[in-house]
């Protein structure tokens, strides 16, 4: 494991006070297939892949603080630790719980979080954050994540995916496993999956394409949105679409039902039928379209 020293200095004016960076680096060698699990109680993650056997982490604090020493004060409070696992690299940081209400409240709200984290090619990837934005470039590997508030974007996945969100936006290039997907309000899309997807947002758009047959039922649904829908010619599947103030299409000649300004819906099989696929918006269109 190597350790590269704190760096505690100013980077910004903050009215009468100064930001100071707090930032601290760790590597660890690993085999491939091992796990990276960050558990944070806020902060934006940035997720990238190396053709190296090592793990590198790392992370910047950034205070509002009115000097080095108020920085550091408040720094102590917040509990960070990065280790090893077997296999596995945990980072883990929470906010010390002890002291007046008010007092912590306050240095909690000046305490910024980002980690910057570099994998194997092949290594699965966890995470929470309480509030912050996730991106990871392509894992070769599983994906499982919940973040409080923030956007979630990833590359191309190799296996199963699991993402939820309190608000914001998910995107996903592409999945060759299952695509789980919860968000309380955000557009969620999902590229070319290979297996099922099951969707649901608030309110949103939501779309996905579905390029390989899948081996179970896919359910998208929204509150407030359009949902659609891209099926190859190879994909056979039992649809079921509705929504309930809005417009629908379908592409493989399904007939739409429904009158002039109530909920519109098709149903049937495509391209031979197979698993379900359920789609519906509460206010929005539904669209099943040709790859």
């Amino acid at each position: 494991m190597a350790i590269l020293a704190l760096l505690l200095a100013p980077v910004a004016n903050a009215g009468d006070g100064v930001d100071i960076k707090d930032t601290i680096k760790k590597s660890f060698s690993v085999k491939e297939g091992g796990t990276l699990s960050l558990d944070l109680d806020r902060g934006s993650i940035v997720i990238r892949s190396s053709s190296e056997s090592t793990v590198l982490v790392e992370v910047d604090r950034i205070v509002g603080a009115e000097s080095k020493e108020d920085a550091k004060r408040i720094l102590e409070q917040h509990q960070l630790e990065i280790l090893k696992k077997g296999n596995d690299v945990v980072v883990r940081s929470r906010f010390d719980q002890d002291g007046f209400e008010w007092t912590k409240w306050r240095d909690r709200d000046r305490v910024k979080l980002k980690v910057v984290v570099r994998v194997p090619a092949q290594y699965n990837v966890e995470f929470t954050t309480g509030a912050g934005n996730v991106y990871a470039e392509d894992v070769d590997g599983m994906v499982n994540g919940t973040t409080g508030a923030g956007n979630v974007q990833i590359g191309r996945v190799s296996g199963r995916v699991s993402i939820t969100s309190g608000t914001g936006n998910v995107d996903i290039d592409g999945a060759m496993g299952p695509v789980e997907i919860a968000t309380g309000a955000g557009n969620i899309r999902v590229g070319e999956v290979a297996g099922e997807v099951v969707a649901n947002t608030g309110a949103g758009n939501i779309e996905a394409k579905i390029m390989s047959q899948p081996s179970s039922r896919s359910k998208l649904e929204t509150g407030a949105g359009n949902v659609t829908v891209y099926l190859s010619d190879s994909v056979g599947i039992d649809v079921h679409a509705e929504t309930g103030i809005g417009s629908a299409d379908c592409d493989f000649g399904l007939k739409v039902s429904g009158r002039f300004l109530s909920g519109k819906s098709f149903k049937g099989s495509v391209n031979g039928g197979g698993p379900a696929l359920t789609m519906h918006s509460g206010a929005g269109s539904v669209s099943l379209k040709k790859q």
